[in-house]
């Protein structure tokens, strides 16, 4: 079976993906402590619009699997290998980190050093995503890359499902929202996996038949029709709109506490984060042919291929930044503060990955297949034949 061409401009939008990841993060204070100010809508747009981080990973993670393994026979070998690098590349790093977080806050709340107590609650954290905010998502990977190989078998043995995958996805997470709802009630719903299954069935919707779809969504100067730019101003169209929507709605509700019905935020979050990721692709798509040759555009690949390690490390930054809040100063001084701390979460965080990813023979202890991707986006001649895109850590 022909393996299908590496696509690196995903690296591009795994960028992107965790530049939003880390405005989220690090505008989170600032839509608290900031609504007397001028600039307070900023900061809620800052927050709200760029929440695209966990949901573009989910459907990039799903359309990378997909891509790679639907056209490959199901063989036990090759899923004992899938779950060996998942187990080594995820799983590993999602422990370590879940550990360090879990004793700075247990060091943070001044409880007192007792296994009795720690043990128990350390494991349920580790069991629900729970041991510092961010990790939730490591949590929802593995629950996908569990399902991966079932969904893989169905889509491939019924060809009707895997067309229909987008409707089919959307449709249970939506039965999921409904039911937990009116019946479950469960708590975090974030952490678990059906609250994603209608990014994570489009991504893999476009892994599978992305060989058709490319030349519809992919805006390329010799391919333009006019249909096809109807179909991108309407996918633009609809995505800015649901975008401004939902900071909208953030913003009436954080400045004068407007209460609206949960399934408005949920549709338009669904609506939202569905079609960034496809408005990200034709961007990636748009730039990607300059990454070996434009300074900015490569080092947004490089930082794509390091974004699970500085996804994972970024809140101990953050957390020390924060540790130095300023001490009176004008408006313009704390803006600069705020400003600050995302540009620590970003630098520091890619320096350091970026080090201990070249510098060691153990990195994939916390950032997982970092230093192998890294060897594989170092710019080299274009061949005819291009390798198969490995599933990465991010993904």
């Amino acid at each position: 079976m022909e393996r299908r061409a590496k696509l690196t401009e995903i690296d591009i939008v795994r960028g992107i993906a965790i530049l939003g990841v880390l405005m989220v993060h690090s505008t989170s204070f600032a839509t608290v402590d900031m609504k007397e100010t001028s600039l307070y809508g900023v900061y809620n747009f800052l927050n709200i619009f760029s929440k695209i981080g966990t949901t573009s990973f989910i459907l990039l993670s799903s359309f990378v699997l997909f891509y790679n393994y639907y056209p490959q026979p199901l063989t036990v070998q090759r899923f004992k290998k899938f779950y060996r690098n998942r187990l080594l590349y995820i799983v590993v790093p999602y422990m370590i980190f879940s550990t360090i977080y879990f004793a700075l806050r247990w060091y943070q709340n001044g409880f007192a050093w007792e296994l009795s107590r720690m043990w128990p609650s350390y494991w349920d954290k580790i069991l629900h995503g729970q041991a510092y905010t961010h990790l939730y998502f490591v949590f929802i990977s593995i629950q996908l890359y569990l399902m991966f190989p079932i969904l893989l078998y169905l889509f491939k043995r019924f060809r009707w499902l895997a067309a229909t995958a987008v409707i089919v996805g959307v449709g249970l997470q939506w039965a999921f929202f409904l039911y937990n709802r009116e019946y479950w009630q469960v708590t975090n719903r974030g952490s678990w996996s059906p609250t994603y299954f209608g990014q994570y069935f489009l991504g893999a919707w476009l892994g599978i038949y992305f060989d058709k779809i490319k030349a519809w969504l992919i805006i390329a100067k010799d391919t333009i029709t006019k249909t096809k730019i109807v179909l991108w101003i309407a996918l633009w169209s609809a995505w800015l709109a649901s975008g401004i929507a939902y900071v909208r709605i953030f913003y009436n509700q954080r400045m004068y506490q407007t209460v609206y019905h949960n399934a408005l935020y949920d549709g338009l979050w669904d609506i939202y984060t569905m079609l960034t990721p496809l408005v990200l692709i034709q961007i990636a798509f748009l730039i990607g042919g300059r990454m070996n040759s434009s300074f900015w555009v490569g080092r947004l690949r490089h930082l794509g291929v390091v974004s699970f390690g500085v996804y994972l490390f970024h809140p101990l930054i953050l957390l020390v930044y924060r540790k130095f809040p300023l001490d009176g100063g004008g408006t313009m001084v704390y803006h600069a503060w705020y400003a600050g701390g995302f540009l620590c979460a970003l630098l520091i965080s890619w320096v350091v990955v970026t080090l201990i990813s070249r510098m060691t023979g153990w990195s994939w202890l916390l950032f997982g297949s970092v230093p192998a991707q890294l060897e594989a986006a170092v710019p080299r001649k274009p061949s005819k034949e291009a390798p198969v895109s490995s599933p990465s850590a991010s993904a």
